[in-house]
């Protein structure tokens, strides 16, 4: 006897349809399953809300993990998150109804919906602590009381809410060029020049380069003129003791530090930087984007400037050179915070790796002893030595999570050591490349992404018995990488 077989196909298909037609025709019983047995075979879907644009794209549901969610990371992807909701936004929706830019007396309107985003989202990517950021809440007092100030914030705010995206700059341009032009009315008398028309100098000229299509410009005349206001401002006892002074003055620092390797510019002074460095130091306190390494990066960038230097001169000052190890050296961290401290160091390591490749400053092994020197014609325990000191910057920077905001500031340590990596490191190149994206998932500044083209690029001259520094490689392509 022949058996026949009927094939269902799924309920609701035209198939099926066509089959159920049949069947009622015949005068054949049709089976169907239970009413609850079609909700329990298909699970109700949360539907992803904030998922990042790759996933999206992709149809795929995200998991929402920030920086870099899941999907993205197994992918090696790039990972452009939505804004996350801060969790008492919808319990406490303070700025829509706060009068603090009510009273404004500008041309424009203020757009509280980016200055919204300034204090919840972007001004977070310039400090180490969330909970300590004057660039967060504490600003709006200085926001309603200058013009220039407002209109930098909603620019960057403005580019930062899209990736700072060529295609989409639009606004934030817009807001850049009217606060050029109040600032240039607000500073007409120097002397009379407020910390609130200060800060908007630092604002524009730290995000200058986060607009540029390539790395070809670091903002040199802000910084210039960053310069003349620390000048002004260390001379004035009174201007050097508020709270904001002294957070420009640690701001300056750091912005002076990652620009240092970009020109030959003179910087702070010695005396200069030691002044900064004994006014952060006068309170004991924690900066909030320097932290307690104020000492260490005014060094970092005394090394970066003379390195510039021997490059442009093709000459060395082994005396100088030698002083500057010593201190790297002897620089411990003066506090216990985990994921600081690795910070911290990983920027040591930065200067000394970067005394080594550009002026063949031996490096002391951690083996030897204070009185065992290394000598310059020591080349394999030298080679040992920034062996030691790539591995220990790489291992200390991926301990950090990318959800701590210290982890915003790995970007040129990571790129000084990730230039030292040999083509058996395969894996940690991986590594290295996989922290740029979700550094730039995190930050949205472009330059992580080139820093992963110029680290690409490097490795391949390498492997290929090419012997050059990153720095080198960077003057020839013409490019300036700021960091700050």
């Amino acid at each position: 006897m022949k058996i026949s077989y009927r094939v269902r196909f799924v309920g609701g298909s035209k198939y099926q349809k066509s089959l159920d037609t049949e069947a009622s025709a015949a005068g054949i019983p049709i089976p169907h399953p239970p009413a609850g047995d079609a909700d329990k075979a298909k699970p109700r879907r949360t539907k992803s809300r904030s998922g990042c644009k790759e996933c999206r794209t992709r149809r795929v549901k995200c998991d929402e993990t920030y920086p870099v969610c899941l999907r993205c990371q197994r992918r090696g992807s790039i990972c452009r998150s939505a804004t996350r909701p801060v969790q008492w936004h919808t319990e406490m929706p303070w700025l829509s109804h706060s009068v603090v830019l009510d009273s404004w007396t500008g041309h424009a309107t203020p757009n509280k919906r980016l200055v919204q985003f300034w204090i919840e989202q972007t001004s977070h990517m310039m400090a180490l602590d969330r909970n300590n950021n004057p660039l967060s809440l504490p600003l709006l007092q200085y926001l309603a009381a200058c013009p220039s100030l407002l209109h930098a914030v909603q620019s960057v705010s403005a580019g930062h809410e899209t990736f700072f995206s060529s295609e989409s700059l639009r606004t934030c341009l817009e807001e850049r060029g009217l606060a050029l032009k109040l600032l240039r009315e607000e500073v007409q008398d120097p002397g009379q020049m407020s910390i609130s028309s200060m800060l908007t100098v630092f604002v524009l000229g730290v995000s200058s380069p986060w607009i540029e299509l390539r790395p070809n410009a670091y903002g040199k005349e802000h910084l210039d003129g960053a310069r003349a206001l620390i000048k002004h401002m260390l001379s004035h006892k009174r201007m050097r003791e508020d709270s904001l002074a002294k957070f420009l003055l640690g701001w300056y620092l750091y912005w002076d530090m990652s620009s240092s390797f970009l020109d030959t510019t003179e910087g702070a002074s010695r005396s200069e930087a030691d002044d900064i460095v004994a006014v952060l130091h006068s309170d004991d306190c924690f900066h909030p984007m320097i932290g307690f390494s104020s000492e260490l990066y005014a060094l970092v960038a005394t090394v970066g400037r003379h390195c510039r230097w021997v490059l442009e001169n093709e000459t060395t000052l082994p005396g100088l050179e030698q002083d500057l190890r010593d201190r790297l050296l002897a620089w411990q961290p003066g506090h216990h915070d985990k994921h600081l401290v690795n910070l911290s160091l990983a920027y040591r390591n930065h200067g000394i790796l970067m005394l080594y490749r550009t002026c063949e400053t031996p490096v002391a092994s951690a083996c030897k002893t204070s009185s065992e020197e290394t000598q310059p014609g020591d080349t394999a325990e030298t080679e040992c030595a920034v062996r030691s000191l790539v591995l220990e910057s790489i291992c200390m920077m991926l301990k950090t999570p990318l959800s701590e905001p210290c982890a915003n500031f790995q970007s040129l340590p990571l790129l000084s050591a990730g230039a030292e990596l040999m083509s058996t490191d395969e894996e940690l190149r991986n590594n290295v490349k996989a922290r740029f994206k979700g550094l730039y998932s995190s930050s949205r500044v472009m330059v992580n992404m080139w820093a992963i083209e110029l680290l690409e690029e490097l490795w391949d001259l390498h492997d290929c018995g090419v012997n050059v520094s990153w720095i080198d490689l960077c003057t020839t392509k013409g490019w300036n990488l700021c960091f700050s």
